[in-house]
């Protein structure tokens, strides 16, 4: 005989399937997570040195007692991947973890789930809740399976849980406790289900004093909160055997109150359930389903509790059940504090389940297990579309032998300048972007130390205040510019990265600066090396690595984009200082006399801007306008170009004339402006309290053609 909903359970796991094989191709593909990358290094460090390494080796702005990282272990035990399968292990080993985690919770909610069509939808929402912390490669996949043990293992029980099963706690949350400082969750949520046991032997009370018979035993839950209490008295002590002792327990608050974890907002942004997230790693998507499980989650337990109020009993007491009821809560409050406990919302999810199995009709619903069978191939259909993750898609090979070719994110690390680091041996105090610490802490540290990278608890609050300061051109003290930051930083090579537009483009902070020579100069990043002498070494490695590559250099100038461009072409090509249509425009050689295409004009005007050449930027920009008079686009960036060189008279009289020609165009009246207020500070004495005229370049945008 059929069973009822057999159907709507195949479908319900091909939609689940389908959503899951989208986030393991994610994690399967080309390695991106920032902060893998420094765990592998200090990985290396901790198996060699021990957990208690000297210091610091790859940042050169961290405490003189820079602590030893909480997640010590976790960067062990990569690295030992990577010694043993190498970087294409750690992809394999990411794909299995995600599996596991996804198995785990589909058990899970299966025991309490009235159908598997039901708890395959839940765990498609728990994915896609999940899914920010499931497709990096960082602890979270140790925290999040570790939580889900604990609660299959020790809490789910309705029982005392065995002296073996307490052992195993013990262990299990000791190494927890030396691979990441959320191991916290698992004896919180044990505390919760403590709470839980009170509240049902109260609720027993209760009942039983209006003469209903609920079927709870006192003594029996009294021995079963001892045995939870011993589990967690041992798991808490086994979690002290760590490096950082009871400071590993304190990680979280230390590093809230004296570092800048709470201006990582993809990491601890509050999640608003009226308000759309801040967060860029959590899509509307994942919002909306949060929402709904809070929804869902609240209205469950008070019409169960409602129900048991008005007829208490054992088969009203059932569905509330106060030990889910508490670990859910704890789980709410959690995903509440921080975005980066959504996943927990598989808990409420937990509770929801077991309502309806044990709160509903006896038969199953078919048309409960149809609607869960649609919402898991709804996600599954939904996830593609959110630009979150499109984007993350976009960035992955399509070609399968790409795929599999690809280790990690070239363009993202900016693979060719950190290659050109490497080969030149440059040494001492790098300055870099956040999102770029650990890829070059991993290939260029001890030689070349970084500034900042995502361990905020090694250094201190002022370090990222000069971080940001930096990223937005001007300097951390009173009366202080960016280079006098850099100085007071000991700051020997700068490492700007990003295009006109970017959020942080740093890539032109340092032209035509005093005391800096470029040395490096693409679309999408560029190098600097302080001119001193100190760094006169520096400088003959860079001279000496360019003569190797036959490609011009000039020790008093430094490199010139247009130059290599014209004389190295394929090389330029090469090594990524110009992509795709752009480096055709700009490679293509045409007969003489054989004017150029208006196209390849505009590609030229601007991909020379982006590479600071603006002096061909200009030219090509003129020449375009020669051949039509009334294009903006041409003129917008030529007033960019003009700015850039600091000419503000010559923009002033372009951003006129653009004017003149579109006087109703918003961007051309942004420009104006812009270039008005720029004429205007470079004629006032100089302020050092007042931000610079340069300070407005990156307001000044650079049309595309």
């Amino acid at each position: 005989m059929k069973r009822p909903g057999r159907g709507a359970d195949v479908a319900a796991l091909l939609g689940l399937a389908l959503l899951a094989l989208q986030l393991l191709y994610l994690c399967g593909g080309p390695l991106r997570t920032n902060d893998l990358w420094w765990h592998l290094a200090m990985g290396e460090v901790y198996a060699r040195e021990g957990p208690w390494p000297d210091g610091d080796p790859l940042l050169h702005t961290a405490h003189d007692d820079a602590p030893v990282q909480h997640e010590w272990l976790f960067g062990v035990g990569v690295h030992g991947v990577e010694v043993l399968a190498g970087l294409d292990g750690l992809r394999v080993a990411h794909v299995l973890a995600v599996v596991g985690i996804l198995g785990l919770g589909l058990a899970a909610l299966r025991r309490e789930s009235p159908g598997l069509a039901e708890a395959a939808a839940a765990t498609a929402v728990f994915a896609v809740l999940a899914w920010p912390r499931l497709m990096q490669l960082r602890p979270d996949l140790v925290s999040i399976p570790a939580t889900l043990l604990v609660w299959s293992g020790l809490l789910a029980p309705r029982r005392r849980p065995g002296w073996g099963v307490v052992a195993a706690s013990a262990v299990g949350i000791g190494l927890w406790a030396n691979a990441h400082s959320l191991f916290a969750l698992g004896p919180l949520l044990g505390v919760a289900a403590l709470m839980g046991i009170a509240l049902r032997v109260g609720l027993a009370r209760w009942a039983g004093a209006r003469g209903a018979e609920v079927g709870v035993e006192p003594a029996r839950e009294a021995r079963h909160a001892r045995r939870l209490a011993v589990a967690l008295g041992l798991a808490l002590a086994a979690s002290l055997l760590n490096p950082r002792g009871i400071g590993q327990h304190l990680t979280f608050f230390t590093s809230s109150a004296e570092s800048a974890i709470w201006a990582v907002i993809d990491e601890w942004a509050r999640f608003d359930p009226f308000s759309p997230p801040a967060a860029p790693s959590v899509s509307v998507l994942a919002w909306g389903l949060a929402d709904a499980v809070l929804l869902l989650f609240a209205a469950s337990a008070l019409a169960v509790s409602l129900r048991f109020l008005r007829r208490p009993g054992r088969e009203t007491l059932a569905p509330a059940d106060p030990l889910l009821l508490g670990v859910a809560s704890a789980a709410v409050l959690a995903a509440l504090a921080s975005v980066r406990f959504l996943w927990m919302g598989i808990f409420p999810l937990l509770y929801v389940l077991r309502a309806l199995r044990l709160a509903g009709p006896a038969p199953r619903s078919r048309a409960l297990a149809w609607a869960a069978a649609g919402i898991a191939a709804a996600l599954a259909v939904a996830m593609p579309q959110v630009p979150f993750h499109r984007a993350r898609l976009a960035r992955i090979p399509r070609a399968p032998a790409a795929y599999l070719e690809a280790t990690w994110d070239v363009r993202k690390f900016h693979g060719e300048s950190v290659r050109f680091l490497e080969e030149t041996g440059l040494e001492g105090n790098l300055f870099n972007s956040y999102a770029m610490g650990g890829f070059l802490g991993y290939r260029l540290a001890p030689r070349l130390r970084t500034f900042i990278d995502s361990r905020t608890e090694h250094y201190g609050l002022d370090v990222f205040e000069d971080y940001l300061a930096a990223q937005e051109r001007r300097g951390g003290k009173a009366g202080e510019d960016l280079l006098g930051l850099l100085d007071r930083r000991g700051v020997d090579v700068f490492h700007g990265t990003g295009a006109p537009g970017d959020r942080h483009y740093t890539s032109a902070h340092l032209e035509r600066a005093p005391g800096w020579l470029p040395v490096w100069r693409t679309v999408k990043d560029a190098l600097y090396l302080r001119r001193n002498e100190s760094n006169a070494a520096n400088l003959a490695r860079v001279e000496a690595w360019y003569r190797t590559q036959r490609v011009p250099f000039d020790a008093e100038q430094g490199v010139d984009p247009a130059r290599v461009i014209r004389e190295r072409p394929e090389w330029a090509r090469r090594w990524g200082w110009v992509r795709g249509p752009a480096a055709d425009a700009l490679l293509r050689s045409r007969p003489d006399g054989e004017p150029e295409h208006p196209r390849d004009l505009a590609l030229r005007g601007w991909s020379y801007a982006r590479l600071g050449a603006y002096e061909e930027a200009i030219a090509a920009e003129r020449a375009l306008i020669a051949l039509d008079p009334d294009a903006r686009r041409p003129r917008q960036r030529l007033v960019y170009d003009l700015l850039r060189l600091d000419r503000p008279v010559q923009a002033l009289v372009e951003a006129r004339a653009l004017m003149a020609l579109a006087p109703e165009d918003p961007r051309s009246r942004l420009q104006l402006r812009l270039v008005r207020e720029y004429v205007e500070r470079s004629r006032r004495p100089r302020d050092p309290s007042a931000p610079p005229a340069q300070a407005l370049l990156g307001l000044v945008e650079l049309s595309r053609p």
